[in-house]
């Protein structure tokens, strides 16, 4: 079977890139013919032929137009069996969204910046391409699957676009369950070494907030909670990047909570600051499944989310909080209230672990595999 896999910045170090990378490995252990298409250069240390399209460095849209219409001009040349897409590409066989629904994302900025900021983006040239080429995909006649990583999206596929619900199926993101499992035994012994190096204290609960772009991932949400909280005994430590970094710190102070939260921006140490900490709290605006909220829960920590987030669809009482209202500080104190009383401890850990083992990336590449048959 000729399989081609679209991903534009295929070069690139991120998690999708990581993950395409896994799903071409997967195709070729099947006994598949694999074939990257992608942008800027071809892959030098890929295993598999990749051809590469250069595109503009700006503006995004042209960029996205160029990508689209080199793979739909290469495939029109070299037919292929399967046309496996991870981006946002006209015509494809199969689609993984793990993207989301950008039409369901827009409508979350109007919540959170308002409706003229809606309005702005609906006339913006990328936003407006982004869309074309959204309802394009998903309603691509030839389209024989779309795997979504939540069933949060996949009503916001079925609510905004015309595709046939027999071609959807959920699978939620994969995890590297058992490549983290010697971290996750040393979490004791590096939480202290952890504590220090970030020079945090000891015998305090620590939450753990990690994203990009703060304004999303609900951190004033956050805290607001942490300033109503009547508990005292907490720290809570920030990871991302976000380009008004300085306006949260000056939030935070303003809230009273600046001994209390300590802005870290990104770091390449995240399995470090898992070890550490007691919980995470992923309250996001829109995300269709956040990597994070799997990743904690494969370390032991308990995790508080939203339902705005895909991966809260893996949370049960057991390992995690759901927060119904963004909008309600209580009900987030309530959510930070929970975790503390199921504060981490070995038992704890490993119970919260156990419970997504089934999500290790081995099991969910095979459903992913079997999907395209």
């Amino acid at each position: 079977m000729k399989v081609v896999l679209l991903k534009a910045r295929a070069g690139n170090h991120g998690g999708l890139e990581k993950y395409a990378a896994r799903i071409a490995k997967a195709f070729a252990g099947r006994g598949a013919e694999v074939t990257i298409l992608t942008t800027g250069r071809a892959l030098p240390d890929s295993p598999f032929p990749a051809y590469a399209k250069k595109t503009v460095p700006w503006p995004a849209f042209v960029r996205m137009e160029q990508f689209d219409g080199f793979v739909r001009g290469w495939l029109q040349k070299h037919p292929a069996d399967l046309v496996f897409g991870m981006d946002r590409n006209r015509e494809q066989t199969h689609i993984r969204a793990g993207n989301g629904v950008h039409a369901a994302y827009l409508e979350s900025r109007v919540v959170t910046e308002g409706r003229l900021k809606g309005w702005l983006c609906q006339v913006n040239p990328l936003h407006r391409k982004i869309l074309e080429l959204e309802r394009a995909a998903f309603e691509y006649p030839g389209l024989q699957k779309l795997f979504t990583n939540s069933h949060m999206v996949k009503e916001q596929v079925l609510r905004y676009y015309e595709t046939d619900p027999a071609k959807i199926q959920v699978i939620h993101n994969g995890v590297e369950w058992q490549e983290m499992e010697r971290d996750f035994e040393e979490w004791e012994e590096k939480r202290e070494m952890g504590l220090g190096k970030f020079h945090l204290e000891k015998g305090q609960f620590h939450l753990l907030f990690i994203g990009n772009g703060y304004l999303r991932k609900g951190l004033q949400q956050l805290l607001i909670g942490l300033s109503q909280w009547k508990r005292k005994e907490w720290r809570l430590s920030v990871i991302g990047k976000d380009n008004q970094m300085d306006l949260y710190r000056a939030k935070a102070a303003q809230l009273g909570l600046e001994r209390r939260v300590s802005f870290f921006g990104p770091s390449e140490e995240i399995r470090l600051f898992y070890q550490l900490a007691d919980a995470l709290v992923i309250p996001s605006f829109y995300d269709p499944f956040a990597n994070v909220t799997v990743e904690a829960l494969a370390m032991g920590l308990f995790v508080i989310s939203s339902q705005h987030n895909g991966g809260h669809e893996i949370l049960q009482k057991e390992n995690g909080a759901v927060i119904e209202d963004l909008g309600n500080p209580d009900a987030m104190v309530a959510a930070l209230e929970t975790a503390f009383e199921r504060r981490k401890t070995r038992e704890s850990a490993r119970m919260i672990r156990q419970s997504v083992e089934y999500l290790d990336f081995s099991h969910q590449l095979q459903t992913l595999m079997d999907g395209c048959r």
